[in-house]
């Protein structure tokens, strides 16, 4: 039976990605896998407390300020955490575990439309239906200022087209700071999702997602191995066939280097360390 992982990475687990990885490949037989950040912000209301809505009967969060809980991803743990499950995936499990992450990646570095509105160009196709009948820009901004109408009142067709719901789509990309524009990942990043966009650029720039560190670090570690994966695609071969070639240079690495993964433990500690022994 195949089945659909979805993982959430935190702060308890940020720094255990090849732990988690070989986790749920391993002991529960995943083969379909999906990493998500949470990324919690404080919600900053009067006196300290959630406002509850009379008519809604559940609490109405609005998303400001630049903190986050305790139990967030740090900026730069999400990239280490892929980088940690990649080092391990392009080694053994290419076309055998789908990772929804590097599926998504690849694609951009072959120019062709990813899977994650994430990580796309610009967004707006994921919208929100409430119980209620109302109709949100997106499932991640179910707030009032999102709201665009009800389907008592007007067609989900006509919100859906409407001009609001495709300049939200637009402003992702028309509303990146200059530090994004000049990046040399944004073909692959895009700014990430509008909703972690809270944090400062080093120039002090408004708009910089909260997890800029982590595709940094992320898209700019598997450039090789996603440039020759295109190659590959390109010939009409395999992308799998990458797993030699990392196995031709591993059988060369000394167990006492450091580890390709850039965590600075040494390759027997880390990535090069068997299974039998997490």
């Amino acid at each position: 039976m195949q089945y659909n992982v979805l993982t959430t990475v935190h702060a308890a687990n940020e720094r255990r990605g090849l732990d988690v990885y070989r986790f749920l490949r391993d002991e529960c037989g995943a083969r379909f896998m999906q990493f998500i950040p949470v990324i919690e912000r404080t919600a900053e209301c009067n006196g300290g407390e959630v406002p509850w809505s009379s008519w809604r009967d559940r609490p109405l969060y609005t998303q400001t300020g630049r903190s986050v809980t305790s139990r967030s991803v740090s900026p730069d743990g999400y990239g280490r955490f892929l980088i940690d499950v990649f080092e391990e995936w392009v080694r053994r499990d290419i076309a055998e575990v789908y990772v929804q992450m590097f599926d998504t990646t690849l694609a951009n570095w072959v120019g062709e439309p990813p899977g994650m509105c994430v990580h796309c160009e610009t967004c707006g196709t994921a919208l929100a239906l409430e119980h209620t009948g109302d109709v949100y820009s997106c499932d991640h901004f179910v707030e009032p200022r999102y709201l665009l109408g009800n389907i008592a009142q007007r067609p989900l067709t006509e919100l859906v087209g409407s001009e609001r719901q495709q300049r939200f789509g637009l402003d992702k990309r028309d509303t990146l700071p200059r530090y994004c524009l000049d990046c040399d990942v944004r073909f692959a990043c895009h700014g990430g999702c509008p909703k972690d966009r809270f944090a400062q650029t080093p120039d002090g720039e408004d708009g910089l997602n909260y997890l800029c560190p982590s595709f940094k670090l992320f898209f700019g570690h598997v450039g090789e191995p996603m440039r020759l994966m295109k190659v590959l695609l390109a010939g009409y071969r395999a992308p799998a066939e990458l797993m030699q070639l990392y196995a031709t240079r591993d059988a060369k690495r000394g167990r006492n280097e450091p580890c390709t993964c850039g965590s600075g433990r040494k390759w027997k500690h880390c990535h090069g360390r068997s299974r039998s022994h997490q």
